[in-house]
This record gives structure tokens, sequence and C-alpha cells, in this order.
């Protein structure tokens, strides 16, 4: 099922537009150490994520379950820490692949008193429970880039690859001995526009948008990848990044006995640091 562009998403586009105005631009004075030349790095950051979650989770015998808001309705942390690493290989001028991780995934629990009567897997909850809830989120990407321009001031290419994302919920009234769990992991392949300008001998700037909507067995829908960073390069092997990356993910589950649907929306600000060959 399809969701809008995140705001920050919609930028991205004008900051590769922009990259490509100045593709035709004197390029900075040739100098040895330049960012658009690493053949590996490794990347390192933290990034606040600000969440919207929703999810419904249906009986084995086909009864709809109850739409649940993560936030409002079973009080998880609408702001998270989480961590991600990336490694960059550049296999040749205008071919890399990159491989990223969150080493500090989005999972989050919280217990709270319901306000609302809840059906949620073959378990109803009611008015009052006290309920004990966990939510996790991993995401593991591979992507291939090939550059259509690539020179020592600009780099804009094209992207193919995919993004594993696995989700599991749980939701529990201890006091009732009532639990359900639920889990689901899916390979999504993505496609999308990534570039980075040379904006002086020690400025970057660099975005990347992936997206698809797709229908795989028995999980229908779509998932958006963004980022826009400005990068300082301190020295040959370091540089710093400040930006911002996000995600978007929708998908309808359609299984017998494992029916249901979760929406999220993860972004915030990220700080990183990059060290490169």
């Amino acid at each position: 099922m399809p969701t809008s562009l995140h705001p920050a998403a919609r930028l991205l586009p004008l900051l590769l537009l922009a990259a490509c105005a100045t593709a035709a631009a004197k390029p900075p004075a040739e100098q040895p150490d330049n960012l658009l030349n690493d053949t590996f790095t490794l990347q390192a950051g933290l990034m606040l994520s600000s969440n919207q979650t929703n999810i419904r989770y249906d009986s084995a015998a086909g009864t709809v379950g109850t739409v649940i808001n993560g936030e409002n309705d079973l009080a998880l942390p609408s702001h998270k820490l989480t961590g991600m690493g990336e490694l960059m290989f550049r296999v040749h001028k205008r071919h890399t692949i990159r491989l990223s991780d969150y080493y500090l995934p989005l999972d989050r629990r919280a217990t709270t008193l319901l306000t609302q009567t809840v059906n949620f897997g073959n378990s109803t909850y009611n008015i009052g429970d006290e309920v004990s809830s966990e939510l996790q989120v991993r995401m593991l990407g591979l992507a291939y880039t090939y550059s259509f321009i690539q020179n020592d001031r600009l780099e804009l290419g094209a992207s193919l690859g995919f993004n594993v994302i696995g989700l599991s919920a749980s939701l529990s009234v201890p006091a009732r001995l009532v639990a359900e769990y639920d889990e689901v992991s899916t390979p999504v392949p993505l496609a999308g526009l990534e570039g980075t300008v040379r904006m002086s001998s020690r400025f970057y700037l660099e975005a990347r948008f992936q997206d698809v909507h797709v229908h795989i067995n028995d999980v229908q829908g779509s998932l958006e990848v963004y980022q826009g960073n400005l990068l300082y390069r301190l020295s040959p092997n370091v540089t710093f990044g400040l930006g911002y990356n996000g995600y978007s993910v929708d998908a309808d589950i359609e299984s017998t006995g494992n029916a249901g649907h979760f929406a999220l929306k993860s972004g915030g600000p990220q700080l990183f640091v990059r060290v490169g060959l």
C-alpha cells in the first residue's frame, strides 16, 4: 500500500538537481585528496529517530484485528537513538557496492494501561489492562551503484539493490497470562538515485533516495529509504558528516493465519564519521 513521501525525502531530488547544475562549473583546484576517489570506506553514525507506527494483527480465523498506534495506544517511545554502519567498495571508477546495517536497531518496549479494547492476534485486550508491548525492527541493505557522471567535482549514479527487513511485535497482559507474538522477515528490492558534489576542497554534499512498491508472495507494500548529508573532509582518511536519514515502511501481510498490517515512518538527524582509503 503506497505511503506519502516524507517531507525530508522531497528535498533529495532538489539536492541532486543542484549537484547536476554544478557539473559544468569549473572544478576546485586539483588536490591529491578527494572524497570522490575513495576506493573503500567504513562509516559509523548515530541518529535520533522520530517514529510513527501503526500495527494490525488478525486472528488465525481471519477476524480483522484492531489498528493500534504504537506511540499513542501502547506508549512506545516516539524518539529513539539508533546507529547505522556502512561499508563501501569502489570496484571500478564508476561501480560501487554498499552494505549497510543498523547496529543499534529500532527496538522499543513499554508498559501502559489500555484506553480501548484491542483485538491482537487471537487475544482480546480490555480497557484498563496493563499491557506490556515490544516492537523490534531490523534492516540490512545491499546496493550496487553505477555512476553515469563521475569527475573531480561530481558523482551521480543509479542504484539497484535490496533491503532485508525483519519485524517482530509482542503484546501481553501478565496479570491475565495473555500474550501474542508475531514476526515477519522479507527481502525487498530497491532502485534509486544518489549523488555527491564537491563544494570545496573540504566540503561535500551528498543525497540518496531509493524506493519500491511491490507484491512479493504474501506481502504487499512499499519501502522508501532516503538521506541527505553535509560532509567535512578533515584529512585524507577521515570525514565527518551531519545530515538527515530516514525510511518509511508500509506492508500488508496476507498469509493465512498470519495476516495483518504494519506501517512505520522513522527519520531524524544523524551524525557520523567515515574512514576511507
